[in-house]
């Protein structure tokens, strides 16, 4: 009888462990699930191309279009000893209308063509969550918004385009003056000056 009970209450402590472990197991999947969804931001400080003017700008973009996002894709590629190769956002980008087009293409109101957007997601690995890098702080452009872009042809992808001077080439269309898209990047006055120029000059205030 004695011996029945000491193997009850030897039972009954493994159970208690088994579920014990089991509900920090779980809570351990919990955190990192949750862990896992969270996005840090990076911001990457490098040489871009630069211009003094908006003409030289101009001059140096090969197509000048309004428009607005449809929606993006995150493109990142790595060589076979796992450096990175390629890493931007793909933006699709339906066009209003074109200013300015000295492509091989005859794009017209309507066309979608596809954007390189100077930012990326990155998987962390075994660690848990993701980090968003992004080239002297460009903010990916927003759906619910019009842009204005200056763009030259990708060299390696023929069907997509980069954004002349990463922000200097990028302007929120809807917002007069200063949207907030530009905080904190490289000579921020310049680029809402440029911007300002630019919707004089193509007419669109």
């Amino acid at each position: 009888m004695k011996g029945d009970i000491t193997n009850m209450k030897k039972n009954k402590i493994i159970i208690i462990s088994i579920a014990l472990l089991g509900f920090i197991s779980l809570g351990s999947s919990l955190w990192y699930m949750s862990a896992d969804k969270k996005v840090s931001l990076s911001t990457i400080d490098a040489k871009q191309v630069s211009f003094n003017t908006v003409d030289e700008m101009v001059t140096f973009s090969q197509l000048v279009v309004t428009g607005k996002p449809i929606e993006s894709e995150n493109f990142v590629t790595f060589d076979e000893r796992g450096f990175t190769v390629d890493a931007y956002t793909i933006t699709q980008f339906k066009i209003n209308k074109v200013l300015e087009n000295r492509t091989t293409h005859d794009y017209k109101a309507g066309d979608i063509i596809k954007v390189a957007e100077p930012s990326y997601v990155y998987d962390n690995g075994i660690m848990p969550g993701k980090t968003k890098f992004s080239i002297n702080n460009y903010r990916n452009m927003d759906k619910n918004h019009s842009y204005m872009l200056l763009l030259v042809p990708d060299f390696k992808y023929d069907d997509l385009y980069v954004i002349s001077g990463v922000n200097e080439g990028k302007h929120n269309i809807d917002i007069p003056g200063n949207d907030g898209e530009k905080v904190g990047v490289p000579q921020e006055a310049k680029n809402y000056k440029f911007k300002e120029e630019l919707m004089k000059k193509f007419n669109l205030k």
